[in-house]
């Protein structure tokens, strides 16, 4: 593995590294800011999409993805969790999951959003919460966002606490090299199931479009941050949010610990029920205690591409085995 940081650069390297950077930060503001979908080309490709386009372009920004990038690199390097390379086999599979993720966002789960959509439409619009139209839009949109981070809270409860749930979710836990791309370590199932759960909240509120998806932003890219290798707990905001130590503790490979800190955005839940992790100070290895998971350990493509597969086939294995028997 490559043991780099930017502090070991060379100083023509970190000269490079900043007039790279520069020169990205001038792309990403383009991207962000120019009417790309007005090309014909552009508005050609999107048309298939237009029913769930506009939130992806949100939560794929280039300008956050490069302000998210930027402040992990700083945190990895100087206040690491772990010392461990910033170039890993883990990172670029992670990477493809990413990749993976992302293909799975725009040309099946934003589909099947609209299908629950449609289903809430048909049949759930007595949950519709009518009595906050006359609220403020920062009453409306503070409520919608506790809600649907509850929501997202006990959907990842079940995940641990459903056998058929904990196979798929267990991808995601497998990581022992935490980076910015864990997030995305999720098999499509899981991701669906999670969806489902995080969709409903959000068809309940009456929040106007440019707000949702500024929020949409914010805590895609703040579950990024919080995979990251960063030693880092907030202090006393730790008590309201979910840091990079306190999801670190919910990665860990210690038995008992994963069934702890089940918060997205915020700790006040687990806090609420019970499962907070209590001492903010401690950063474990991470990962699941199964010696039959296919880790991936080098960077040939070949390996990377049949741990992927593997992976993504693991869970059906897993299924076959009694759940008292799958460790985590």
């Amino acid at each position: 593995m490559l043991q780099m940081t930017i502090r070991g650069l060379p100083n023509w390297a970190k000269i490079s590294f900043a007039l790279a950077w520069c020169a990205c930060f001038v792309v990403a503001l383009l991207l962000a800011f120019a009417p790309l979908d007005q090309l014909s080309l552009i508005a050609w490709i999107l048309a298939p999409l237009e029913h769930h386009i506009k939130l992806e372009r949100a939560v794929y920004s280039p300008l956050a993805y490069l302000i998210l990038f930027t402040l992990v690199a700083w945190g990895e390097t100087m206040i690491p969790s772990r010392r461990q390379p910033l170039w890993s086999p883990s990172l670029v599979l992670d990477a493809c999951w990413y990749v993976t993720s992302m293909m799975a966002q725009v040309l099946f789960i934003g589909a099947w959003v609209v299908i629950v959509k449609e289903f809430y439409d048909q049949y759930l619009t007595f949950l519709t919460v009518t009595a906050v139209s006359d609220w403020h839009p920062a009453w409306k949109l503070i409520t919608a966002i506790l809600v649907a981070d509850f929501a997202k809270w006990f959907s990842h409860y079940l995940r641990h606490k459903v056998h058929f749930l904990w196979v798929f979710h267990a991808v995601h836990h497998s990581q022992q090299h935490m980076n910015v791309f864990t997030v995305n370590r999720n098999h499509p199932i899981d991701l669906l199931f999670s969806r489902t759960f995080n969709a409903l909240p959000l068809l309940m509120f009456q929040n106007a479009v440019p707000i949702i998806l500024g929020w949409l932003i914010a805590e895609t890219m703040y579950s990024k941050f919080y995979h990251a290798n960063i030693r880092l707990n907030f202090g006393p905001l730790g008590w309201i949010f979910v840091t990079p130590q306190s999801h670190r503790v919910h990665h860990s490979s210690v038995p008992g610990q994963q069934d702890l800190n089940f918060g997205f955005t915020f700790s006040i839940w687990d806090r609420m029920f019970g499962t907070q992790h209590d001492d903010p100070n401690e950063y474990p290895e991470t990962g699941i205690d199964d010696q039959s998971f296919p880790h991936e350990d080098n960077f040939s493509v070949r390996h990377l591409a049949r741990s992927w597969l593997e992976q993504m086939v693991y869970p059906f294995k897993a299924l076959r085995t009694p759940p008292q028997s799958v460790d985590k």
